[in-house]
């Protein structure tokens, strides 16, 4: 019998968490599929042109309810987590206040995280949901 843990790399745990997260997301009808996957693949861009901070604000700014708002909630569910090298200890719970209270160096290891997340969450989106006809 192994005996041996189950270690998963950084980058394993990222795809698993986009697969289920996808795979979640494929229970939602075919619209807001549709607009889930744009805003998924629309992010990284946002994020590299003005920044980690301006890009959430954006998201959240559309509204509750919005795909725009699903998308800020799992990237904050994500990086909010308090596990093993997740940017935020878990104590803020919610993804902006988190980024405007944390240092210079945290915030980058959250845009850079952020990035590293959505490469899955794109891959998958763009294989799995639904796009427009």
């Amino acid at each position: 019998m192994n005996t041996t843990p189950n270690v998963q790399t950084m980058d394993q745990q990222r795809a698993a968490f986009a697969l289920q997260t996808v795979d979640g997301l494929l229970q939602q009808d075919k619209t807001r599929q549709t607009e889930l996957r744009r805003c998924i693949i629309q992010i990284p861009a946002l994020i590299h042109m003005n920044g980690l901070g301006q890009a959430l604000a954006f998201y959240r700014m559309k509204g509750r309810d919005s795909s725009h708002e699903q998308i800020y909630q799992l990237l904050g569910t994500w990086l909010c987590q308090n596990k093993a090298g997740r940017v935020f200890d878990g104590n803020e719970p919610d993804l902006l206040r988190a980024i405007t209270s944390s240092d210079y160096r945290c915030y980058m290891a959250a845009q850079n995280e952020a990035l590293a997340l959505l490469e899955w969450l794109k891959k998958f989106a763009t294989a799995l949901l639904h796009k427009e006809d």
